[in-house]
């Protein structure tokens, strides 16, 4: 399969999932929080809903692939089974665990890609080693914590142009899920053949603290992206992901744009999303006041860089907004960027990159209450599969009405349980193809 993701609009081809599994029956109301979630989801009906949304896109055409199937795959292979089992586990601190989960003397393949989800405890492990691991507490203490918040397959990767971004994760409770992802990417037969432009395991230097996750990730074309400044994603790495870009010249422009920290707003696209070209849903008590825009560029000879904007990267004092200069630096051997203060408003960088006029449709309509209440359901989290067609959340009413008054065919889906994680139908997809 070749990775082809050139906007957020064209029509969707490909997309990878994660049903939600027996990682979210670990969850407890002791641990939730700890975990990232607000409340307990109820399994089943979680993943009746998400079957049903999994049905919705596959009746429009959409080819729709599992991250266990794919990762069950790679672990057939003993090297990267080794390789990977080797990073989870020192990761979480058990090392002491390896070399039987390697062996499969004691599980299958179905059994270790349920692990690598649903954790692993002390007991679990006794009772199929005959091994006993001293923890510090019960001995239902997890050797591998579950990672509960997989089914958001938005965040671990995801791609830009022809190549994929493997993300680092800001809460270390997210951290295997890159992990899970990153190996199939870089191993399966369907996408070894592409390119991980950052976070591959050969680069070590691009790894924590150097934060981003996809969801912070917006596609504006296929010279341009949009990129969040937020709880999760850190400026410095959007720095060193536009570097990487540019040097392999996957894009052009990158543009950074600050949101507020907070829990309510984890990512860009909890507040802002792109339904068709030049058609925009956003929150607007967070967009309508956005500080700041950055646009990264490659260095070029001629000091314009390379779209000849003649914009010499500096504010009055000549120094950038920020005290760093905007003349172009070279960024750790990975290629030379400006980082430019744009002097441009958002939505004037929307129409340009868009090459068109900008639609503004607001969370709710612009009802202040109800946008409030909306963008916590995800109502802003809208997943387009087409231009002009975008999969919401059914609970999402006023949000779903103001979209179809612009003229958006809504694909609603039940919601009750899948919202309790704190995301919508975009967080639980990593598109691989879009068809122009």
């Amino acid at each position: 399969m070749q990775l082809r993701i050139d906007n957020e609009y064209d029509r969707l081809a490909a997309v990878l999932v994660h049903r939600p599994g027996r990682e979210i029956d670990r969850l407890t109301h002791d641990t939730m929080r700890q975990f990232l979630f607000e409340d307990i989801p109820y399994l089943r009906r979680m993943q009746d809903e998400h079957d049903a949304f999994v049905a919705k896109m596959r009746g429009h055409g959409i080819h729709v692939v599992y991250l266990k199937h794919l990762l069950k795959d790679v672990l057939a292979n003993e090297a990267v089974r080794a390789k990977l089992l080797d990073q989870v586990c020192r990761c979480e601190m058990v090392p002491a665990v390896i070399d039987d989960l390697v062996s499969l003397e004691h599980w299958d393949l179905d059994a270790l890609v349920e692990i690598l989800f649903a954790g692993l405890t002390a007991d679990e492990f006794l009772a199929a080693t005959g091994q006993r691991i001293a923890t510090p507490g019960a001995a239902e203490r997890f050797l591998l914590p579950p990672i509960p918040n997989a089914y958001f397959t938005r965040d671990p990767a995801v791609v830009v142009h022809d190549a994929a971004i493997s993300c680092k994760m800001h809460f270390p409770q997210r951290i295997r899920e890159s992990m899970l992802t990153r190996a199939v990417l870089e191993n399966h037969p369907e996408f070894r053949d592409n390119t991980i432009t950052y976070g591959g395991t050969s680069e070590p230097t691009e790894d924590r603290p150097f934060t981003i996750e996809g969801g912070d990730v917006i596609v504006l074309s296929s010279e341009a992206v949009l990129i969040g400044d937020s709880e999760r994603t850190r400026s410095e790495t959007i720095e060193l992901l536009a570097a990487k870009c540019f040097k392999f010249g996957r894009i052009k422009r990158v543009y950074e744009i600050p949101i507020p920290t907070e829990r309510s707003f984890m990512h860009l696209d909890t507040v802002f999303t792109v339904v068709d070209r030049g058609v925009v849903l956003w929150f607007g008590q967070v967009m309508q006041k956005v500080g700041y825009i950055h646009r990264y560029e490659p260095d070029g000879d001629d000091g314009r860089g390379d779209d000849g904007r003649g914009d010499d990267g500096r504010g009055d004092d000549g120094r950038g907004d920020d005290g760093r200069g905007g003349n172009g630096h070279c960024n750790n051997g990975h290629g030379c960027v400006r980082r430019i203060p744009e002097t441009r408003a958002l939505l004037e960088v929307l129409h340009d990159e868009f090459e068109s006029d900008v639609t503004v449709i607001d969370t709710a309509g612009g009802h202040q209450r109800f946008a409030s209440r909306e963008q916590r359901t995800d109502g802003t989290n809208c997943f387009a599969i087409a231009p002009r067609v975008a999969i919401t959340y059914e609970r999402n009413e006023r949000t779903n009405a103001a979209l179809e008054q612009h003229g958006i065919q809504c694909v609603g889906i039940d919601d009750s349980e899948l919202v309790r994680g704190l995301g919508g139908p975009r967080c639980m997809t990593m598109p691989l193809r879009r068809t122009p």
